[in-house]
């Protein structure tokens, strides 16, 4: 073969390499597991233990009594977790922090799909040592009846930011998602009224994003929400997509959550509507509902990638 055809064949398998590179590079390695539990069937919020290395807590969409369970990377299931002291008309999203005084699970029974609710509900559980029995029983901390002053929304999103002691709720069925919240430390015993921020008119970019039909949704509609424990960084999960947002310093969540997601990954479950930072932020764990209830650990994409539009 004459040395220019060499060179072209050379170059040529070099550029194919690294289109091959990039192509793998742009869809994040993934791990599927699948939770062995017969009551786990619905599964509709998921976090990760703050005690536990591995260990995630997941609760049941609506029709289910107030528990948790928790299980391992593997999908082993622990234990049954059930909270005494709450109802659960409908938990649709969960979150875990740790702090000064411990480590700590908030559930949202957030969900109200004809928006008709007065309040809302979220409690919040001192996270359990133990994990080897079938079942335990752990008591409600606090529990924070919550108003829209501006009426009922439906919600499926909660995440909590441990530096600023606000918890930050997200709804799904406004014409464009509403981002509310409200003080870890509110005062007990009273209703807290939410404090409306504003407007979230980014998903899937702030150029394409749409305004859907109010009281419906639509596959950008948000059904889960967390922040990692840095602060610095928020996913959102809709039935199609998990969107990533960069948070810069002395930058509000409400603005972080405007910007175009910096990477989005596609679900490729069912019927998404749970989502977790893993505890060394390094992934993302997502998962669906359905029997067995089946779940996909996904590498956080690089953050010097180019945004999606």
């Amino acid at each position: 073969m004459p040395p220019s055809q060499t060179l072209l064949r050379t170059t040529a398998i070099l550029l194919l390499s690294l289109l091959f590179a990039t192509a793998v590079d742009a869809d994040p390695q993934r791990q599927r597991i699948e939770v062995r539990s017969t009551w786990l069937t619905e599964m509709s919020g998921v976090a990760a233990s703050q005690i536990h290395a591995n260990h995630y807590w997941a609760h049941n969409d609506s029709g289910d009594r107030g528990r948790l369970f928790s299980f391992d990377n593997k999908g082993n299931m622990l234990t049954e977790l059930r909270i005494d002291g709450s109802s659960a008309f409908d938990w649709e999203d969960m979150t875990s922090f740790k702090d000064s005084s411990g480590a700590y699970l908030l559930i949202g029974d957030i969900g109200d799909n004809m928006m008709l609710r007065p309040f809302a509900d979220v409690y919040l559980v001192k996270e359990p040592r133990d994990v080897s029995k079938a079942i335990t029983h752990a008591k409600v901390g606090r529990h924070y009846s919550l108003i829209y002053e501006d009426g009922p929304h439906d919600a499926e999103a909660i995440a909590v930011d441990v530096a600023e002691r606000f918890v930050y709720i997200l709804t799904k069925r406004d014409t464009h998602p509403r981002l509310y919240r409200f003080s870890l430390d509110a005062i007990a015993d009273k209703a807290i009224p939410l404090n409306y921020l504003g407007e979230i008119r980014s998903i899937p970019s702030v150029e394409k994003h749409k305004a859907q039909r109010q009281g419906g949704i639509s596959g950008g509609s948000p059904t889960a929400m967390e922040f990692n424990a840095d602060g610095d960084m928020a996913m959102i999960v809709t039935l199609r997509n998990t969107y990533y947002f960069k948070r810069e310093k002395n930058q509000s969540w409400l603005q972080a959550l405007n910007k175009t997601p910096f990477a989005r990954t596609p679900n490729r479950l069912r019927q998404v509507e749970s989502g977790t930072f893993t505890k060394d932020g390094k992934q993302v764990l997502i998962g669906s509902e359905g029997r067995p209830a089946v779940l996909e650990f996904v590498d956080i994409p690089a953050q010097s990638k180019e945004k999606e539009k």
